[in-house]
């Protein structure tokens, strides 16, 4: 029924994803991705303000653009190209 081939077939669009209330991050989560990234550090970026610099677990650098600091949004984080 399922073969090596199905395997390859992605369910979805990988992506990192961030929670925020008031600016403050709340709960990170990674959808078609392995291994799985959580966020171990956040904060804005002091040279363009509704950037959001997040560091992974694993040690990768991420970030999201035009972000509210205000009420609750979800922010989907772009791979930072160093």
């Amino acid at each position: 029924m399922f073969g090596d081939e199905d395997d390859d077939d992605v369910m979805g669009e990988p992506s990192f994803e961030l929670r925020l209330r008031d600016g403050e991050p709340q709960v990170s989560g990674c959808y078609f991705m392995h291994p799985v990234l959580q966020v171990a550090e956040a904060g804005w970026d002091p040279g363009q303000g509704d950037r959001l610099l997040v560091t992974a677990d694993d040690g990768s650098r991420w970030f999201a653009d035009h972000v509210d600091r205000t009420g609750t949004s979800n922010v989907r984080l772009q791979k930072l190209v160093e």
